[in-house]
């Protein structure tokens, strides 16, 4: 869970990027505040926008198989009059490719339903990183920045690292690991299953001793 101290830290970095003349953070609206979930093309979204918003938007895209796009920040920015908007994205697993089209589709919606606003950042969180690098290279126009924490940054390597590890796992370990239908399931043979053939450092089984010299290679 996210310190208090850390979130303030990330609170503050927005307010740094809002520093700038051209991203002022004077109150533009009067109105009350706005609060909705629902569901779009990009998957399910929230759009929290305070009473007097300062024009500041964050677009927050969570890290891999989350199980939730709710943003750490949820409850500091709109105290510090900026609004929030975060996608669940239309699938699970790794599909950056799609994802940046759910973050600008996730934009849209909030101009289409709010207004358009005077700056927008994203804040990205491991795989939402990689989301919000992509977004920037892909669309630098359409951003005024982005926050990232713990960014997949190689993103390409590392889920091709992901992957082959599993198959590895699947191989020696003779658990169906790929085939999974959702989280908890995979996690539940990985417990009840493919740990008790694999064993544990120091006390690996043979197979146990195959997969972890793969994975020193």
């Amino acid at each position: 869970m996210m310190s208090t101290s850390r979130r303030l830290a990330l609170v503050a970095a927005f307010v740094v990027l809002a520093a700038d003349p051209a991203l002022s953070t004077a109150p533009t609206s009067d109105g009350g505040s706005i609060s909705r979930r629902g569901t779009y093309e990009g998957g399910r979204y929230l759009i929290e926008v305070p009473a007097g918003w300062n024009g500041g938007l964050v677009l927050f895209a969570h890290g891999y198989d989350g199980g939730t796009f709710d943003s750490p920040l949820a409850s500091h920015l709109p105290d510090r009059g900026y609004a929030l908007a975060a996608s669940s994205f239309r699938t699970g697993g790794y599909r950056v490719d799609l994802f940046v089209d759910d973050m600008r589709a996730l934009l849209e919606l909030f101009i289409r339903e709010v207004r358009r606003p005077r700056w927008a950042v994203i804040h990205g969180q491991s795989m939402g990183g990689h989301v919000a690098i992509v977004s920037l290279e892909l669309y630098p126009g359409l951003y005024q920045g982005a926050l990232i924490e713990c960014g997949v940054i190689d993103g390409i390597g590392n889920a091709d690292f992901y992957v082959a590890a599993r198959a590895a796992a699947e191989y020696l370990g003779g658990v169906n690991l790929f085939e999974a239908p959702d989280r908890e399931t995979l996690m539940g043979r990985v417990n009840s299953q493919w740990l008790p053939r694999m064993g544990a450092p120091p006390a690996y089984t043979e197979r146990g001793r195959r997969f972890d010299s793969v994975l020193k290679i």
